[in-house]
């Protein structure tokens, strides 16, 4: 009786378990519930900035961001530009060489400086990398329009980048022969145009180059 009675216990359980089965495999999802990698809404013809302040749309040029949602939208009154106004030529910046203020600023691997001071003389000190010399710092605009680099050399590769893209140069230009020679005495010789947005954080690098280091002003055109 006893072995008879496991029996029927065994029974009574295999009986249970078949009628429970697995449990139910997971219906798959369909694209619609499907995790979806967030979107740009500003592209294709700009991109979004996101900070605490509030999301805002930096727009390609010829766009403007739309006043109603984030997106970019055609510029009724842009006018394609034909040429770049480097001012003065140089001639206040120049008054910085001899009149400041004055600023040092050393490239690092581990930090970036800035060099957004308008109004400033900067002294760049470049690392050494691969037997020559590089370095990256902070800029921001704090005004949207056209700036220009000054820079005691023509040769150093520079660039403006805002991530990883690299801005297009507006124009170049020597500092003018009377002013290099004359109250810039041979501190500025060179003008690279940007335009820049205000709130946007670039990065300015420099090099590779054989020089240690570089003067360096950069301003806004009003």
């Amino acid at each position: 009786m006893p072995s008879l009675r496991r029996f029927l216990a065994l029974a009574a359980s295999a009986a249970v378990f078949a009628a429970c089965g697995r449990p139910p495999e997971p219906e798959p999802k369909t694209p619609d519930e499907q995790p979806q990698e967030q979107t740009d809404p500003c592209a294709p013809n700009g991109h979004i900035h996101r900070e605490p302040t509030g999301d805002w749309c930096h727009c390609n040029r010829g766009h403007m961001a739309s006043e109603q949602g984030l997106s970019c939208v055609p510029d009724p009154d842009y006018v394609p530009r034909e040429d770049f106004d480097f001012g003065d030529n140089g001639e206040h910046a120049c008054w910085h060489v001899t009149n400041g203020p004055f600023a040092t600023v050393t490239a690092a691997v581990d930090r970036l400086p800035r060099v957004d001071s308008f109004h400033t003389h900067y002294t760049v000190k470049l690392r050494p990398e691969g037997g020559q010399y590089v370095g990256t710092f902070n800029f921001k605009a704090y005004a949207t329009g056209d700036f220009i680099a000054y820079l005691s050399d023509a040769n150093v590769p520079m660039a403006f980048r805002e991530g990883s893209a690299v801005l297009d140069v507006a124009a170049t230009s020597p500092i003018p022969e009377a002013l290099r020679d004359g109250v810039c005495q041979g501190g500025l010789v060179h003008m690279v145009g940007y335009e820049l947005t205000d709130k946007v954080q670039y990065t300015v690098t420099f090099g590779p180059t054989p020089l240690p280091e570089l003067g360096l002003v950069i301003e806004h055109l009003p």
